[in-house]
């Protein structure tokens, strides 16, 4: 082991950044595991009153 001190501000910084970058090549690895080949998804429009005919409200005459 080595006499320096563990601790102190640049030490901290580069465990953090040493604890992301493990945690960002992990998740990193796990969406390419998941991701697969899969084709990609379709974009669907969202169905409006007038696509799929609902009853349209109309206001009461004494409103």
């Amino acid at each position: 082991m080595s006499a320096q001190q563990n601790t102190g501000p640049r030490n901290t910084v580069r465990r953090f950044a040493l604890a992301l970058v493990a945690c960002l090549a992990v998740a990193g690895g796990a969406a390419a595991a998941v991701g697969g080949a899969e084709a990609p998804a379709t974009h669907q429009q969202p169905a409006f009153a007038d696509d799929v005919n609902w009853p349209v409200p109309t206001p009461a005459p004494g409103n």
